[in-house]
């Protein structure tokens, strides 16, 4: 049977296309509900290694399943369904065979989601294989889990593929791997690594398939540091020997990134030379040191994001995580196609996978969540595969901008700012919006919570304030043992960057945030009392030292015990520090109301984290609104859960700060 799953555009790719429908303000007018709805197809489109046809996994009676396209016939056929589970991580392991795994997705909670495993299947729907089981039958026989990552595809018309698993080495605390050949025919499974170096993290290939390049990490008894050591052999028959170490807490690791198709030139990323910003380097192993930079960056560290398209023998480029996505090209081929796609989407972030003479096309833009178009590189065609959140088509969201500013210290703060569209943004109420981490960062893109604020009139920062990770390691180091210090004046800096522009009205301001964000939600309210007129803090730290004393807790082990008492203070040492940090001890400063949410099974930060500060502050007479996600973790999964919040946040938020509230009526 055929299905049209394909909806044809005869397009000619040059000319100025615009995929857009009739734009209107961003306004009350888009519910609450559709800023959270989870996309309605999940994952991207995947070609297979000869481009003829295309796995995708698509909606069905309330289920994704997976489907394969011949792109030639377009004839379609679902290979993969379940009634009781979601098809998740399709796999080409030739061009007859795929792998995939489950997931209840967003119909359940953490505590419900025990899908995984491994399957195998071909395109025709036969040859059907489980290869692991799932969390699920593995708790119901009373056996562990093993799981294995899915490294790559041997090649050719092989039936196997490589993959990683930790059976050897599941009680090392930071992690020690195998590699094995896995037959998605029969599941027979070969060891690759039985000579294996050690506590090995991270495993690299050359393009023959051989393990060349082993990262282990292990902390030294003594001094609790951890040391990176990166091995390589000449071949699988030749000794590992060292060729780099570094220490985690110094930023001198090293990242190998692949191997050139030579076989013999690895790209590695990392600080070398007193470097503050990771870069790409060829190794000399001559010198056994970096040697020439392939690429970096004057302001984002470049520690991965090297393309290699294997399937088409191609150095590609490097993809930059900046504050916009950036790419940059060494082959030519590839840039001309990438110039040929920018032309046809004009203003919209352009991705693609190109296999044979077809790519799968990806956008998104300020008004483009996401949709997927498939190019025919001969025939210069694009046809339309899906939009990832249809309910938001033909409304005008939010522009996302980057800012900078200087904090108090004069160091430059990088920020995302948006806001509400079609408002003049003068005197605008704002929402100060905390990443977690506090060692990571926010990116470019569509994000729920950002743009149904934006909608509802509110302007959106969100800075990235000293320990922010991708802005170099001094950045980065400026915020260790920072906490409620100058981590905190980053935000307020940022407030006030905006007030002294005009656009946002001092007394209309709020933050939020969620895990470290949590934190400076709380403590933001501790230290600025009168700045806030309200916060939202969700599976948030509420006392820094209970991040190493809470005993059932995963933050602890030989990285809490280096870099974490490096970055967030020494319980041995630093207990003044705590004492000042602490939002629990301090909270008798908080006036403003606040909205606490906390997952009832959340390991890595324990609920109780909440219900202390709660109980604090119901004692001294504050206003609270108490929320718990009965079986979610460190954040909402199911997806009923994420509205449901969204929803609070929205109210909670324009009850102190929103038009109608006591503060907006005095100006």
């Amino acid at each position: 049977m055929k299905h049209n799953f394909i909806q044809r555009m005869q397009v000619a790719v040059m000319a100025a296309l615009c995929f857009c429908g009739v734009g209107v303000y961003a306004d009350a007018s888009i519910p609450i509900a559709d800023f959270f709805k989870r996309p309605t197809f999940s994952g991207r489109p995947v070609l297979s290694p000869d481009g003829n046809n295309i796995a995708v996994l698509t909606p069905r009676n309330g289920r994704f399943v997976l489907a394969v396209i011949n792109l030639d016939t377009r004839e379609s056929k679902v290979v993969a369904a379940d009634p009781d589970w979601n098809i998740a991580s399709p796999f080409w392991v030739n061009n007859q065979r795929l792998t995939f795994s489950i997931s209840k997705g967003a119909d359940a909670t953490m505590e419900d989601q025990k899908g995984g495993g491994l399957f195998a299947v071909n395109k025709d729907a036969t040859g059907f294989r489980k290869l692991f089981m799932t969390v699920k039958e593995a708790q119901g026989k009373n056996m562990p889990y093993k799981p294995v990552s899915l490294v790559d595809r041997v090649g050719g018309d092989s039936n196997e593929v490589y993959v990683v698993n930790n059976e050897r080495g599941r009680d090392e605390d930071l992690g020690a791997s195998d590699v094995f050949k896995l037959d998605t025919n029969n599941g027979r499974m070969k060891l690759l690594t039985f000579n294996n170096p050690g506590k090995v993290g991270q495993w690299l290939a050359d393009h023959t398939g051989a393990i060349r390049v082993a990262v282990s990490a292990a902390a030294d008894p003594k001094t609790k540091r951890i040391k990176e050591t990166v091995f390589y052999r000449e071949d699988e028959k030749s000794e590992w020997k060292t060729i780099h170490e570094g220490y985690w807490d110094e930023g001198t690791s090293m990242s190998p990134q692949g191997f050139d198709f030579d076989n013999k030139t690895l790209f590695v990323a990392g600080r070398f030379n007193g470097r503050d910003k990771a870069a790409i380097h060829i190794w000399d192993f001559a010198k056994n040191a970096a040697g020439d930079v392939v690429a970096d960056h004057p302001l984002v560290d470049l520690d991965g994001g090297l393309w290699i398209d294997r399937e088409n023998r191609k150095l590609v480029g490097v993809r930059v995580d900046g504050m916009k996505p950036e790419i940059y090209y060494f082959d030519t081929e590839y840039a001309k196609l990438q110039a040929t796609l920018n032309a046809s989407f004009p203003g919209q972030e352009v991705s693609y996978q190109l296999r044979g003479k077809r790519a799968v096309v990806f956008t998104r833009g300020d008004n483009n969540v996401g949709k997927a178009y498939l190019y025919d590189t001969e025939r210069k065609v694009l046809e339309a595969l899906y939009t990832a959140k249809p309910e938001l088509e033909g409304k005008t969201l939010s522009t996302q901008t980057v800012i900078n500013y200087a904090a108090r210290d004069g160091l430059n703060i990088p920020a995302y700012l948006t806001l509400p569209e079609g408002t003049p943004a003068k005197g605008l109420p704002l929402v100060a919006y905390i990443h977690g981490g506090p060692h990571a960062r926010d990116s470019f893109g569509y994000d729920p919570t950002t743009q149904m604020l934006a909608s509802r009139g509110y302007a959106v920062l969100q800075p990235q304030f000293r320990m922010s990770t991708g802005f170099g390691w001094k950045h980065h180091t400026a915020g260790w043992k920072q906490w409620g210090l100058a981590m905190q004046d980053d935000v307020t800096d940022g407030v006030a960057h905006l007030v002294k522009q005009g656009i946002v009205d001092p007394k209309r301001v709020c933050i939020i945030g969620a895990s470290y964000g949590g934190y400076a939600t709380m403590y933001g309210l501790v230290k600025d009392p009168d700045l806030y007129q309200c916060g939202v803090n969700w599976v948030g730290v509420t006392d820094v030292k209970m991040m190493f004393t809470v005993n059932w807790s995963d933050m602890r082990g030989p990285y809490m015990e280096n870099l974490g008492a490096l970055m967030h203070g020494d319980p041995k040492t630093d207990d003044a520090y705590f004492q000042k940090v602490s939002a629990i001890e301090n909270a008798s400063r908080i006036k403003a109301p606040v909205l606490m949410a906390y997952g009832s099974e959340d390991i890595r930060v324990p609920i109780i984290h909440g219900e202390k500060m709660r109980d604090k502050l119901l004692k001294q007479g504050n206003t609270v609104e108490w929320m718990v996600m009965v079986g979610e973790g460190h954040g909402w999964s199911k997806e009923s859960n994420s509205i449901r919040f969204g929803e609070a946040v929205y109210n909670f938020i324009d009850r102190y700060i929103g038009p109608n509230s006591k503060v907006a009526q005095k100006n």
